[in-house]
């Protein structure tokens, strides 16, 4: 009896193992060895509206083989567009296991609110298939305000200037009931032909240069309710047949130079 109950233990023992053992060829079933991973970014996350950013995908093969022609599709959003010469679908000729791939996508802010841009890929049997979503936010522009007035050079009220003489334009720009930081901003000054840039000045450490028939800032921001002066100093050097010339500054949004606010000033010439 002891001899037969140790030999159906054996033969349990033995079904056991047979059960366990995986069938044969199942190691070299591609559904087990083809796989892929996307992981996206934004840079930066937040922008103001106009201003780019930049969208990335890295693909991964984390697989057993190759994966051979592998296509990756990037989905912007309604409130971006990409810049011009942008590749929003490319192919990986081949993915070794563990290697990477990276495309990246600038696009620009064109609507205030939360953008969601995808990436996808796939290779060339479809079986292995990723994706991913990442979002942007575009914020509004702040509320500038410029003002634009011309004096005498020592800022006293003088309405018609003379051939030859020396004047100035005094600016002010103020984050008028913002709420938050400005982005980087420049003042950009134009002049007409009649007149000639001399120097300029402002407040708060801010540089001005310029020659000819214009004149640029460094750039600055202004907190909320914060007001920052400028002075262009000019010269007339023609008189127009009809005495009246206009000067024009603008405020633009750096680094992608939109124009956030504009002010004209005429001013009378006489010889």
């Amino acid at each position: 009896m002891g001899s037969l109950k140790y030999a159906a233990a054996g033969l349990a023992f033995a079904a056991l193992i047979f059960v366990a053992t995986p069938r044969a060829g199942a190691e070299d079933d591609p559904c087990l060895c083809r796989d892929l991973i996307v992981k996206c970014s934004v840079n930066p996350k937040t922008v103001v509206m106009g201003d780019p950013f930049e969208f990335c995908a890295t693909v991964t093969s984390v697989g057993a083989t190759t994966l051979e022609k592998v296509r990756l599709t990037i989905t912007g959003c309604p409130k971006a567009t990409p810049e011009a010469g942008q590749k929003l679908i490319v192919f990986i000729p081949t993915l070794a296991q563990g290697e990477t791939f990276t495309h990246c996508v600038r696009f620009r802010c064109t609507t205030v609110g939360e953008c969601r841009l995808t990436a996808h890929a796939v290779d060339s049997t479809g079986i292995a298939a990723a994706g991913c979503l990442c979002s942007a936010f575009c914020k509004g522009l702040p509320a500038l305000q410029l003002e634009m007035i011309d004096t005498a050079i020592d800022r006293s009220a003088k309405g018609i200037f003379r051939l030859g003489e020396t004047f100035m334009y005094r600016l002010a720009v103020e984050n008028d009931v913002g709420s938050a930081l400005t982005p980087d901003l420049v003042m950009q000054f134009s002049l007409p032909p009649e007149l000639e840039f001399v120097r300029g000045r402002a407040d708060g450490g801010v540089t001005i240069s310029g020659s000819g028939q214009a004149a640029t800032s460094s750039r600055f921001v202004l907190r909320p309710n914060q007001k920052l002066m400028m002075e262009f100093e000019c010269k007339v050097i023609k008189v127009p047949p009809r005495s009246l010339v206009q000067a024009r500054a603008a405020v633009s949004a750096q680094p992608s130079g939109l124009e956030l606010s504009t002010e004209t000033e005429s001013t009378t010439l006489r010889r």
